[in-house]
């Protein structure tokens, strides 16, 4: 009797069943539920518990991660899909082995090994995200329905619940955020950022499945968003669909970086460099009304002042901001720097948790790889909708980074799908699509 390889039984078993496309299905609804809701949707900002550190993070956002990540990794193994080893490239593997070395020789090495293991589930469940659809037309079904629940949600909570859905108030830390909308996000700044992701996700759906539906979720996702008033959505997402379209239709390799790499170098510099210039500051206050970005250039400064302190390996992935010696530290003549959640900039916030190499290697595959991939992705035989999606995601997560700390932040959405952005740039370069068939 000829055996059978495990792989080989567990591809049988599922075909046998005849519930393939049923176990995709749940499995790719299973990761989107779980990106958007998370473990604990619409949380009761007036709680006084809000203010205390967690520096230990969400346990049953943890355990479900790794049950989830388990159950896709055995369908990979069962299905064999190659391509997951395909997003498994060099860059991103030194990324991860610096970042442990950082965990290693943080003040919580525990804590930060842990948030790296995360960090790694996060991007193999990306990976998955893509490859679970067996074509354009089952992925663009799951997308379309899970945006239209996720958004029907977050205005059934804004007027059932607003309460739990608008910032009111009594919220214990930033009460003078009353009347702005957040769905079921604990922040304004989160919801619009998901808000903007829907934006990009709705124009995919009215390009390749429904005008009817692609268009309700846009107009769904763009009201919600303007009563966000979160501001930096709102002044990104034009910016990232306009270059996007701009970018992809450039034929120069050299226009094409120029446009990828311009507004997150001037956000930057405006920015970053308004704190650590005066006279870049004098400009910045002479085009907006607020130069202290509400506040954030307290928290950047009190970042380079950490990055300097230990500029090569940082003090932990994820093991700095909400660590209990550093918001118990604060006092009212301190920095309220002591105090924040994260650097409120992606690039800085790497830099200040992993180091100046660990900022290098994290924008080697964040920006450097999806960059030479949309260079070799072929003209001919691929899905430009997709492209074009993966490229508006991929754009928008480094605009946002310029404010926001989205790269490699675990419990974002925004990095979640500029993740899958980049992966799924890697695997046009072969013209391969979500729904790889074993």
């Amino acid at each position: 009797m000829t055996s059978v390889p495990l792989d080989d039984w567990g591809s049988r078993a599922l075909d046998a069943a005849g519930n393939e496309r049923l176990v995709r299905t749940v499995l790719f609804m299973a990761v989107f539920f779980q990106l958007w809701l998370t473990a604990h949707p619409f949380p009761d900002l007036s709680d006084p518990s809000a203010l205390q550190p967690e520096a230990e993070g969400n346990l049953i956002s943890q355990v479900l991660a790794v049950i989830t990540t388990g159950t896709l990794a055995g369908f990979a193994f069962a299905k064999r899909l190659r391509l997951v080893l395909k997003a498994i490239t060099p860059i991103l593997v030194l990324t991860f082995v610096w970042f442990a070395c950082s965990a290693i020789l943080s003040a919580h090495p525990g804590l930060a090994a842990r948030r790296v293991v995360l960090a790694s589930f996060v991007i193999f469940q990306a990976a998955m995200f893509l490859l679970l659809p067996q074509d354009r037309t089952h992925f663009v079904r799951m997308l379309t329905f899970g945006s239209l629940v996720v958004l029907i949600l977050c205005y059934a909570g804004v007027i059932f619940a607003p309460g739990l859905s608008i910032h009111q108030a009594t919220d214990i830390a930033e009460p003078q955020l009353a009347g702005n909308w957040r769905g079921f996000f604990a922040h304004k700044n989160g919801a619009g950022a998901g808000m903007s992701i829907f934006v990009i996700s709705g124009i995919y759906i009215f390009r390749t499945f429904s005008r009817v539906l692609g268009s309700l979720i846009v107009a769904l996702a763009a009201v919600f968003l303007f009563f966000t008033e979160s501001k930096s959505p709102i002044m990104l997402l034009p910016l990232a669909l306009l270059f996007s379209v701009i970018m992809v239709k450039l034929r120069s390799p050299t226009l094409k970086f120029i446009i990828a790499i311009s507004v997150p170098v001037m956000i930057c510099l405006l920015t970053i460099g308004s704190v650590a210039s005066d006279a870049i500051y004098a400009v910045v206050e002479k085009l907006i009304s607020d130069p202290t970005f509400t506040g954030r250039n307290d928290i950047w400064e009190f970042a380079l002042d950490h990055i300097a302190q230990r500029p090569l390996v940082g003090f932990g992935y994820q093991a700095f901001w909400g660590t209990s010696e550093l918001v118990n530290s604060w006092t009212w003549t301190e920095s309220w720097g002591y105090r924040a959640s994260d650097a409120h900039n992606g690039y800085v916030n790497i830099a200040v948790m992993t180091g100046l190499v660990g900022l290098a290697l994290a924008l080697g595959w964040a920006f450097v790889q999806p960059f030479i991939d949309h260079l070799r992705t072929p003209a001919q035989g691929i899905d430009r909708a997709l492209n074009m999606m993966f490229v508006q995601i991929w754009l928008f997560g480094l605009y946002l980074s310029g404010f926001e700390s989205e790269l490699f932040n675990n419990g974002s959405v925004v990095w979640f799908m500029t993740a899958a952005a980049v992966i799924g740039l890697r695997f046009q370069t072969a013209a391969e699509y979500p729904g790889e068939t074993a």
